[in-house]
């Protein structure tokens, strides 16, 4: 049964058991489910992910009607609504199997931006098109890899992969369109320095400037591409084509030293015969 994906619900539905609408936790409140537990950062990311939808197909259906003769902003409009159908489909899944009750429209923030392009017309409307969709996918895209990156709850590894796929898209047919103020955008700030590990006592006396992986002895998984055995050699499986190619590189040397050596002796005869 394969379990990186929704369709293996619907292959054994008898081992799915379906939680009450809203059962999935409130505030900061981290539910336990059959997927791993669900907290309170997973379920804004699917609370945003399905806003993000209400109002972005919405833009792409204006981009469709209002600029027929633009084909960038057809093809970027095009890829919004198709792209948010299938998000709305892998978000509202999750939402019944982690018994999430999800949102139904958008924010005023997000009607106000497609009032925008309402009261927009030609390039005035490409501009707010591409400024308002860039901004959004920006922040989305960053807060899809935070989430992917940390979550305990396999559903929401799901649909986190599949928002950075689908938002990196709309990101790259949005700036296609050439109407992306870049001035405009948030710059990104440096990553805070490491700190020690959490849980982890920090080091003090004599030992703070000890080295944390003193005394530790690497290991490799068994099993894996990086383990060598006797059956396997230095190489893994591949010992016969590597040892192939050492060989035909090789019988390629030879050649090249015999074809040199054929040419400097006929060079040299040609030279013996034109002295006589």
């Amino acid at each position: 049964m394969r379990r990186n994906d929704f369709r293996h619900c619907d292959a054994a539905p008898s081992m799915i058991s379906t939680p009450p609408p809203g059962s999935g936790g409130t505030g900061d409140e981290v539910v336990q489910t059959q997927w791993g537990p669900l907290g309170p950062a997973d379920r804004d990311f699917m609370n945003r992910v399905k806003q993000a939808g209400l109002w972005e197909k919405p833009a792409g259906e204006k981009g469709k009607a209002k600029r027929a003769d633009q084909p960038k902003i057809q093809e970027a409009s095009k890829h919004l609504i198709e792209g948010h159908t299938l998000l709305d489909n892998v978000v509202n899944r999750a939402g019944v199997l982690l018994g999430v009750t999800l949102p139904t429209e958008p924010t005023d923030e997000q009607k106000g931006w497609l009032a925008e392009m309402d009261a927009a017309n030609g390039d005035e409307f490409d501009a707010v098109f591409a400024n308002r969709l860039r901004a959004a996918h920006g922040k989305v895209y960053a807060y899809a890899a935070q989430i992917r990156a940390g979550t305990k709850n396999e559903l929401i590894r799901i649909l986190s992969t599949q928002a950075m796929i689908t938002v990196f898209d709309h990101i790259k047919v949005v700036e296609d369109t050439g109407k992306v103020d870049f001035a405009g955008l948030e710059s990104p700030q440096p990553l805070a320095p490491p700190t020690a590990s959490s849980g982890a006592p920090e080091p003090t006396g004599d030992n703070a400037s000890a080295n944390p992986t003193d005394g530790v002895i690497p290991t490799v998984p068994e099993g894996t591409k990086f383990t060598r055995t006797a059956e396997q050699g230095v190489f893994g499986e591949n010992n016969g084509v590597f040892f192939g190619a050492i060989a035909v590189l090789a019988l390629a040397l030879v050649g090249m030293r015999v074809i040199s050596r054929s040419k400097k002796k006929s060079t040299s005869r040609r030279s013996k015969s034109r002295s006589f």
